[in-house]
């Protein structure tokens, strides 16, 4: 028959294969709003992208606008030029389009200017559609591995519920209750086992009696943590 060490022993590893399966299942639901958020930034900024290719588009529309404005002033100036009275009237109406000529070139330039910024938005905004559908996609994916998973993972929890209620049979009638509350705030550390008189929760050297009550077979609580102490084999 096991030792009383070696029996405490299975109780607590059986009591942290049950906190790592809990931990698996409680994870996983984590990382799932985690990817979930990774999609909500990803659509934050296609809209950003889409926000930023209707400006591109506003403000080429308005340019042309005064470009085509800029050419209509143009053609009744030239329409004025021939039909100049004077060489005073004339010079005068040149001047006026050689400035629109010089305003023309200069909203031309700026719509080359805009037009480059909209292939780029556009090019943006196709980038922030893929990203969107590659984090849906990893949402997805994940999702239905966590959930196979998931089902192994509560098959072993069941088991180990079991295995537990088998092992904890060696737990004292007089201490059950005092035991049930440390597993209950602690999980698998409400208990911690004792090598060379160490309690291996807190690291804190039990004094010379604990040390021989521990050794004979008495369970202890540690008086500085008050984890339920065995000794370790």
């Amino acid at each position: 028959m096991a030792s009383a060490g070696a029996q405490y022993g299975h109780l607590h590893q059986l009591l942290m294969q049950l906190k790592e399966v809990q931990d698996q299942l409680a994870r996983g639901p984590r990382q799932i709003k985690a990817r979930q958020g990774r999609t909500a930034e990803a659509e934050l900024h296609l809209s950003l992208k889409e926000e930023e290719l209707k400006e591109a588009r506003t403000n080429i529309d308005r340019k042309n606008l005064e470009l085509r404005t800029k050419e209509a002033h143009l053609a009744d100036l030239q329409g004025k030029l021939n039909q100049a009275a004077s060489n005073r009237e004339f010079d005068i109406i040149r001047g006026q389009m050689d400035a629109d000529r010089a305003a023309k070139a200069v909203l031309e330039d700026e719509i080359l200017e805009w037009l480059d910024r909209l292939d780029a938005r556009q090019r943006d905004v196709a980038d922030a559609k893929k990203a969107i559908q590659d984090a849906s996609e990893e949402v997805r994916r994940f999702a239905t591995e966590f959930e196979q998973k998931a089902a192994e993972f509560h098959a072993t929890e069941a088991q180990l519920r079991n295995e537990i209620e088998v092992a904890e049979k060696i737990i004292p009638t007089e201490i059950k209750v005092q035991y049930r509350r440390l597993i209950d705030t602690y999980g698998a550390e409400g208990m911690a086992s004792s090598r060379n008189g160490v309690c291996n929760q807190c690291f804190v050297n039990l004094t010379s009696q604990n040390k021989v009550q521990l050794n004979s077979g008495m369970l202890l609580f540690c008086s500085v943590c008050g984890r339920l102490l065995y000794p370790a084999e």
